[in-house]
């Protein structure tokens, strides 16, 4: 017997690489000036206010979509760096960018090997258009803040709710797996068993930890077998 129903995966940095695209982002900004150096600089500082006014309005309890949190993080890089570039612009260069985000190559084996056995979705805080569309190959349903009007880890909690709801299931019978602090924190609020996968190797920093660590997809594959225990071990 399986111990979960449904594994909901987050998108960035979990299923797709961004990191690949720094470069192709920056570029076209920079034009000249470019350097990856320079692009990495950047895009820190870019991701900085990002997570930064995300957290606020968070905290507010209120809502932006991707789209208006990257557009004024790019305002503020732009002022910072003395960049003259429009920032509607940018904003269409970063989602076009996110789009084409490569795939880790555990990916594909992992998708196709799941989607045999389980219900799947994507929950992501972002806008539907930044997403690759590659999920669309699988029995996956998608649930993103834009569409929600919440994030993974606000205090209504929307996003995992309506992952219970949509499925009917216990939470418990609910795997999320993800790269972010928000993955593991906004799905323990709702009761839904969670994976922190840390590819990077990076140290886990909060008190409520992930049921389970991976370090790839692949090592998720004896959790996920009939029989498995509920518990690490």
């Amino acid at each position: 017997m399986n111990l979960y129903q449904v594994i909901s995966l987050d998108m960035f940095q979990t299923l797709v690489n961004i990191e690949g695209r720094r470069n192709h982002i920056w570029r076209p900004i920079l034009q000249q000036d470019f350097s990856e150096a320079r692009a990495l600089e950047l895009g820190q500082a870019l991701l900085t206010h990002y997570f930064a006014q995300a957290a606020a309005i968070r905290d507010a309890g209120s809502f932006c979509t991707s789209q208006e949190i990257y557009r004024k993080g790019f305002e503020k890089v732009f002022q910072e760096h003395l960049l003259s570039f429009d920032c509607h612009e940018a904003v269409d260069i970063l989602f076009a960018e996110h789009r084409l985000s490569g795939l880790y190559a555990d990916t594909v084996p992992f998708l196709q090997k799941i989607s045999e056995v389980y219900q799947i979705c994507i929950v992501s805080d972002t806008d539907t258009l930044m997403l690759p569309d590659f999920y669309k190959e699988y029995p996956i349903k998608l649930f993103t803040s834009e569409d929600y009007g919440s994030y993974k880890n606000d205090g209504r909690n929307r996003m995992f709710t309506e992952v219970i709801a949509y499925y009917g299931v216990q939470p418990e019978e609910i795997l999320h797996i993800g790269d972010s602090a928000s993955d593991v924190l906004g799905a323990a609020r709702a009761g839904i068993r969670s994976c922190w996968i840390n590819r990077t190797g990076s140290s886990w920093k909060h008190t409520v930890q992930p049921d389970y660590t991976v370090s790839n997809l692949e090592e998720l594959y004896p959790i996920l077998e009939p029989g498995a225990p509920a518990e690490p071990a």
